[in-house]
């Protein structure tokens, strides 16, 4: 799938990038698209790089190898325009430690999730599924039944003994609850 990369990520971490190599487009298989239309391009200059700072252009990767969200991206209607994908990055699920992403969430066994969001749908087999994620034109592929998706964030927990687990805040949100849960406790 094209990755469209975020604005954010455009903004903070590619343009210092295209500074320092202006062949770090054309390296990543990586495209400039004009937001109101028109054709693409690679070259990076001073007009192209004050488009992306004004949001006249924006970065999308093409599909292929080198596209970060992999072969598949498992998309559902969300206000923050996250989703799930697969990864080229597969050693990452061998690390303990996972919050390497920018907010969407990598899937381990895209083959096996794409098995169960398709359901029972016959003509959707695994050697199906897997042809259908290799390389080759992008395709859309909508559910036969909606599949309720829930993101759950939590930095504090109990294991199966009762005991408290707190892990690092990634997303910065604590702040918030404390702020919440202090003033509750003062009324």
């Amino acid at each position: 799938p094209y990755w469209n990369v975020p604005r954010s990520i455009t903004m903070k971490e590619l343009i210092p990038k295209l500074l320092r190599d202006s062949s770090y487009l054309a390296q990543h298989d990586m495209e400039l698209v004009p937001v109101g239309g028109g054709a693409t391009s690679r070259q990076i200059n001073t007009a192209t790089l004050d488009g992306l700072r004004s949001g006249k252009y924006r970065l999308r990767q093409r599909p292929g190898p080198q596209n970060a969200l992999g072969a598949v991206k498992f998309i559902f209607p969300n206000a923050h325009d996250v989703y799930l994908h697969s990864t080229p990055e597969t050693s990452l699920f061998a690390r303990a430690r996972r919050d390497l992403s920018h907010g969407c969430i990598r899937v381990e066994q895209p083959v096996a999730l794409a098995q169960f969001a398709l359901g029972d749908t016959p003509e959707w087999s695994v050697s199906n599924i897997e042809a259908a994620m290799a390389p080759g034109p992008t395709r859309r592929v909508d559910l036969p039944a909606v599949v309720p998706v829930v993101l759950f964030y939590a930095t504090a927990v109990t294991d199966s003994e009762g005991r408290a687990l707190f892990a690092r805040d990634v997303y910065g949100r604590d702040p918030v609850l404390e702020q919440a849960l202090a003033g509750q406790g003062s009324t």
